[in-house]
């Protein structure tokens, strides 16, 4: 019972605490991308975007994806106890990222005249992206160290450093906007690159050193990364398979419907992104780490992935029917009264996120155990299926069809992704699971009905209902540990 309450808490405390640091970082975006967009124009956003694209594409590319597949070896070593197989891994992880960053920062000078000319254009770009080349290095230093303090368990490092380098951050770059205007994008990138590791190592100075010196030879270094390497680079492949089947359903849409279309479903979407996304980064840097250390213990995997994925729904239910609730709302505030035609795309995709919440948290079995190659494969069916879905959606029902096919893409891949950790890895979802997944349904999808259906007061109190339940149900997973 303790332990299911310690549990509880961590997660809670976890998602807080990241969410703090994510709003923070949002905060930070859209006062920098508000006065960029008064001083530098629509020039600046599109110039200052274009950098940041095509040297993150890079980066993603030669990184090796050592940033999540770091954290599962890094956290199945502080499991098991053993200082000397921790602080090996850890040399592993920081010599590899390093190994990245080189690489990285070499493409990136090679092909800079290419880079140039591919983004903008024009050849007028080349030294951007020469002195560009050096936060490729950094920001795998960075990739590193995060892994490490992640994998470790040390997350308040994370949101200190965090938050303090994109407020000292945004702090430097206004200036630089608006006394050199379109000069100041590049200094104002390697300085956030820079203040990012500035501030990981300044607040990673006061969590415990070893006194264990390792001794390790590259070539042990190449023999011990390459599991995590290969982990990586299959992880990364999946993340450039979806961004691809995303595009060609753009590109169709765009060809059959307009760039008018492109843009209400892209403004849907990362209104959905923003909103939840937020939620599902904070719950995911604690729970990744703490499944890993626990992934060859089926019963330990099947209890932490219950009790995750009922979490998830307490605090996913009350902000799924407050979305659907104020939809109209929100896309006012955020984009204008034009766009008020994602409603229908937001109505019937929202309720989808229940059933994401679900499947993500099972889906990160398969991580936890470095399965690799079966990660990518479900990664490629999910796309598939999500391609087809999204066609047939908007073809016949336009955007209020690829709403549909959201939420019916995520409940065919929660009953795929459980039926594969349900055969090959044994995986139990808890008796409580079920019964927090039945009323969580019933409260998203009641609300979904009133919406639909115009019965508004019956929605305000289906919203309070599970806003009330939600929290009535955290308190006593917090205070009694009932996980029956």
């Amino acid at each position: 019972m303790f332990k299911d309450v310690s549990t509880y808490r961590r997660i809670v405390k976890s998602t807080g605490l990241f969410g703090g640091v994510q709003l923070v970082n949002i905060l930070c975006s859209i006062i920098k991308t508000k006065l960029v967009a008064v001083w530098l124009g629509a020039e600046g956003i599109g110039i200052m975007s274009l950098y940041t694209l095509a040297t993150e594409t890079v980066s993603q590319i030669t990184g090796l994806g050592i940033r999540q597949s770091g954290v599962r070896d890094v956290s199945v070593a502080s499991k098991s106890g053993d200082h000397i197989q921790f602080e090996s891994v850890k040399l592993v992880v920081r010599r590899w990222s390093g190994f990245a960053g080189l690489l990285g920062a070499v493409v990136t000078l090679i092909l800079a005249p290419y880079l140039s000319l591919w983004t903008f254009g024009d050849s007028q770009h080349i030294w951007g992206f020469v002195f560009l080349s050096c936060t490729l290095l950094i920001n795998a230093l960075v990739a590193g160290e995060q892994a490490i303090i992640q994998g470790s368990g040390q997350l308040r490092i994370l949101a200190k450093s965090g938050v303090a380098a994109a407020v000292v951050s945004l702090i430097l770059s206004l200036p630089l906007f608006y006394y050199f205007r379109i000069g100041g994008i590049v200094p104002s990138l390697i300085i956030a690159s820079v203040l990012t590791l500035l501030f990981l190592f300044y607040y990673n100075r006061k969590s415990v050193k070893s006194s264990i010196q390792v001794r390790q030879s590259w070539k042990d270094t190449k023999i011990y990364g390459r599991k995590m390497v290969l982990l990586g680079i299959y992880m990364t492949v999946s993340g450039f398979v979806v961004t691809l089947f995303n595009y060609l359903f753009i590109a169709w849409m765009n060809a059959r419907g307009g760039m008018a279309d492109v843009g209400y479903y892209q403004a849907g979407y990362n209104l959905m992104n923003r909103y939840f996304g937020l939620i599902f980064t904070a719950m995911g840097m604690e729970f990744y780490p703490r499944l890993a250390a626990v992934c060859d213990d089926k019963p330990e995997v099947s209890r932490h992935v219950s009790q995750q994925a009922e979490i998830s729904m307490f605090i996913l239910v009350p902000t799924i029917g407050l979305l659907l609730l104020f939809k109209d709302l929100v896309i006012r505030i955020l984009y204008t009264g034009d766009f008020q035609i994602v409603e229908g795309y937001l109505l019937w995709s929202v309720p989808g996120v229940l059933f994401k919440a679900v499947s993500w948290s099972m889906g990160f079995i398969l991580l936890a155990k470095g399965k690799g190659p079966l990660f990518l494969v479900t990664e490629i069916v999910s796309a598939v299926m999500n391609l087809a879905l999204n066609f047939i959606g908007y073809k016949y029902m336009g955007l209020q069809g690829i709403g549909i096919a959201y939420t019916l893409g995520f409940i065919l891949y929660m009953l795929f992704i459980g039926i594969i950790c349900f055969r090959m890895f044994g995986l139990r979802m808890s008796k409580s699971f079920y019964i927090v997944f039945l009323i969580s349904c019933l409260f998203s999808l009641g609300t979904f009905g009133c919406i639909k259906y115009e019965y508004q007061s019956l929605a305000y109190i289906l919203v309070g209902g599970s806003t009330l339940y939600s929290l009535w149900m955290l308190k006593r997973r917090l205070a009694l540990g009932l996980h029956k």
